[in-house]
């Protein structure tokens, strides 16, 4: 074989253009990492180290007919942070992105060479992709325009060392690259697509995360049902394991009712409790999720959730029979709903709100039958009450824990539950006065805290009622 054929058949693996990705670390340029001035250089902006780069490329005898670079220093990336055990997003270090092309083959050369020539190892320097709109591709990569969830960056930035105008080209390609991004959304969306699914079915991600995230709404909205049917697996089997741990005697659900005047910050201190709770299950490897209840069918939407938060919902709901069987602590039960009724409903921790105090509220529930009975069942599966209240201008929570106590009255539980009116807050009723009723279970211990005491009082029967999981470690009560 000739000398001619054999430098034809080498040439054909160079390629006619490049893309370049580098920090402005010296370290990474040869020419910076032992020179002064290499160094300064790389803090010059993206047209000095560019014309630097074409002249190194020229001197080893390769000809430059188009070159553009700019200065990515806005770009984020996620990073595992040891302090917070999550994954943060910080900037990413300042880059450059250079796209060059040569006037042919022959005066192109391998790629080992041209990484050589512009002083970086071979990793960072990249053919284009196949087809025809590959340069082009590159080209609009420069400035993110087909990557909304990336940092746009404006066509001025971008600097041109070699052919036409940068500015030029953008203006006549922008409409074309900005239709592109479909294109690459749906690329992007058909690669992640199976990897989202199954970190939905291992309950990585939840659907607060999917609405409030862009990547995984993109990928959600397209393929919504196969998403929705994998969030609901993962419910279904959360539930049922769940159940199995309660029948084992790994946990005992713990009931909290908090009430309080209207206004006064009942849902605001149910929700600090909550999180505090689900932050110190999570710190110890568990994926607690809150299921916030509608006033209506509350346990519809409920996909297995560990905390059932029951914000301001009318004792009349649900019958008492479900009442019982959803705030029995040791037992799983069904629960009903609208559409398909629930398996087995067995949360870790149930939070009520209400304006009126529990006796009261329960006095409400339909069909309770026995009065007397079904009261005291209902105060006996309540691990906790919280009366929050104002006292020299501040909240104050009386945190009283629930237990078997001498019987003691109770005077407006005998209404007749026909001559109930309810109001705005459902606890208008009728002034007719019955015998009362007698309860033997109601607050053993009482102590009033502010709300962070009071958090942490809560926590830490919580932790008796999980003991598989040590929240009180967290939550500072040991």
């Amino acid at each position: 074989m000739s000398r001619a054929v054999v430098a034809v058949a080498k040439q054909e693996n160079n390629p006619t253009s490049i893309g370049l990705t580098q920090y402005l670390d010296p370290s990474y340029w040869t020419w910076a990492a032992e020179d002064a001035n290499g160094a300064a250089l790389l803090q010059q902006g993206a047209g000095p180290i560019l014309t630097y780069i074409v002249q190194r490329l020229e001197a080893v005898g390769c000809e430059v007919v188009e070159a553009y670079g700019i200065v990515h220093d806005k770009d984020e990336r996620e990073v595992w942070s040891d302090t917070e055990k999550a994954l943060v997003v910080e900037p990413k270090p300042d880059h450059l992105h250079a796209v060059i092309k040569f006037a042919s083959r022959s005066k192109s050369a391998p790629l080992d060479r041209l990484a050589s020539g512009i002083g970086v190892e071979p990793q960072y320097v990249e053919k284009p992709g196949r087809g025809r709109y590959a340069f082009d591709n590159m080209l609009s990569y420069l400035t993110h325009v087909k990557y909304a969830d990336k940092h746009q960056y404006a066509p001025s930035e971008v600097a041109t060392v070699r052919g036409p105008d940068y500015l030029g080209i953008d203006a006549l390609r922008r409409e074309t690259w900005l239709k592109g991004r479909a294109h690459v959304k749906k690329k992007v969306v058909a690669e992640n697509f199976e990897d989202m699914r199954e970190r939905v079915l291992q309950g990585e991600i939840t659907r607060d995360q999917i609405m409030l995230t862009d990547g995984l709404f993109d990928i959600y909205s397209r393929h919504q049902r196969e998403i929705d049917d994998a969030l609901s697996a993962y419910g279904q089997r959360r539930a049922y394991r769940a159940a199995a741990k309660l029948r084992a005697g790994d946990f005992s659900t713990h009931v909290v009712f908090v009430h309080g005047d209207a206004g006064i910050g009942k849902t605001r201190f149910a929700t600090d409790f909550i999180m505090a709770a689900i932050d110190a299950a999570n710190a110890n490897g568990e994926r607690w999720q809150v299921y916030r209840a509608a006033t209506g069918n509350p346990l519809d939407d409920w996909r297995g959730e560990e905390v059932l938060l029951l914000d301001d919902l009318r004792a009349s709901a649900m019958d008492a029979n479900d009442w019982l069987l959803l705030l029995d602590p040791y037992n799983a039960s069904p629960a009903k709903a609208r559409y398909k009724n629930k398996g087995e409903v067995a949360p870790r921790l149930i939070v009520i709100t209400a304006t009126i105090e529990p006796v009261e509220f329960f006095f409400y529930a339909r069909q309770k039958g026995n009065v007397d009975e079904a009261l005291d069942q209902f105060i006996r599966r309540l691990a906790s009450v919280v009366k929050v209240f104002r006292a020299d201008d501040i909240n104050r929570y009386l945190v009283q824990h629930i237990g078997k106590i001498e019987p003691y009255e109770w005077h407006q539980c005998s209404l007749p539950a026909a001559a109930h009116t309810p109001g705005v807050n459902g606890n208008s009723y009728h002034q007719q006065v019955a015998p009362s009723c007698e309860l033997t279970y109601g607050p053993e211990t009482s102590a009033e805290h502010d709300a962070e005491s009071a958090v942490v009082e809560l926590l830490s029967g919580l932790a008796v009622r999980s003991p598989d999981v040590p929240l009180a470690l967290i939550g500072g009560a040991a």
